[in-house]
């Protein structure tokens, strides 16, 4: 499990967090990431990435934007990648 919290008491914008690096996926294995969210009365963007190890680029695969109400949502995103790749 991983966990990351930013709120504005802090004195960054932002954070990142990233995953083990993962195996190429194909027709027997996929890979699905489940992540729970909490975004309160800050406006904001919650991204999330693809970086696959031969690249330098993060490629965004999901995002949700603005002012949600205070309460967790869940979100489940399938990643296919023919190489290496971290989230």
């Amino acid at each position: 499990a991983y966990f990351l919290s930013l709120s504005s008491e802090m004195r960054s914008s932002s954070a990142t967090l990233r995953t083990n690096i993962f195996l190429p996926t194909d027709g027997e294995h996929v890979c699905q990431i489940t992540f729970h969210y909490w975004i309160s009365e800050m406006s904001g963007t919650l991204m999330v990435g693809l970086q696959k190890l031969s690249e330098d680029t993060i490629t965004n695969i999901w995002q949700v934007s603005g002012e949600l109400q205070n309460q967790w949502e869940a979100n489940t995103i399938t990643i296919n990648s023919t190489e290496k790749y971290e989230v």
